[in-house]
């Protein structure tokens, strides 16, 4: 693992953790409170955190969901749907590869997802007193070593902005999600991965 965190998954959800103290209390009051197949579930977690940085329940074999514990409060957690099922490797993959990098730069710019507008600060290259979505963007590109020629965002409307990386234009609002910033970054990724292809 590439990043210092912990990992459990349950009912098909990966969840995301700062600290191996953090997820076995948060699972040892799961296990309090249950009872039966759904007690048995958290046990295997806990009995796996006693050895490990990973726990597993006794039925998941992939995830739909990504679960990531803030720093903020004990019962907030930023949720990502995957929109399919992914094996659990490759969902660990996913966000050590692309989430994280992707929450390490928000934390810096201090967007917080659970809020409804989290982008609420931010603006186009030339509005006055905010943030440019092309400085955050472009931080965040820079982190996962994607080559950046040209960068602008421009006004569209009311919180709704044009965010143009090379010659990619993509759609940015105040109110963007994290799945919103992880759509845009995949559709760069993927189309630099396919320009050098065809190089």
């Amino acid at each position: 693992m590439k990043c210092n965190k912990v990992y459990t998954v349950c009912y098909d959800t990966l969840d995301v953790f700062n600290t191996k103290k953090e997820a076995s209390n948060f699972y040892r009051t799961c296990y309090y409170m249950s009872e039966g197949a759904e007690h048995e579930r958290y046990a295997s977690i806990l009995i796996d955190l006693q050895e490990q940085n990973i726990g597993m329940d006794n039925v998941s074999d992939s995830c739909n969901k990504i679960s990531i514990k803030t720093k903020e409060g004990y019962e907030n957690f930023i949720k990502i749907d995957l929109g399919e099922y992914i094996s659990i490797p490759d969902t660990i993959k996913f966000y050590e590869d692309i989430v994280n990098p992707i929450l390490e730069i928000s934390e810096e710019y201090e967007i917080k997802y659970n809020n409804k507008i989290p982008f609420e600060a931010f603006g186009s290259d030339i509005d006055y007193n905010m943030i440019s979505f092309s400085e955050f963007y472009k931080e965040v590109l820079d982190k996962l070593n994607y080559k950046i020629n040209t960068i602008k965002t421009d006004d569209l409307s009311d919180g709704k902005y044009n965010l143009v990386v090379n010659d990619t234009e993509l759609k940015v609002c105040a109110w963007d999600k994290i799945e919103d910033v992880i759509e845009n970054v995949q559709t760069l990724l993927t189309l630099s991965k396919q320009e050098d292809l065809e190089m």
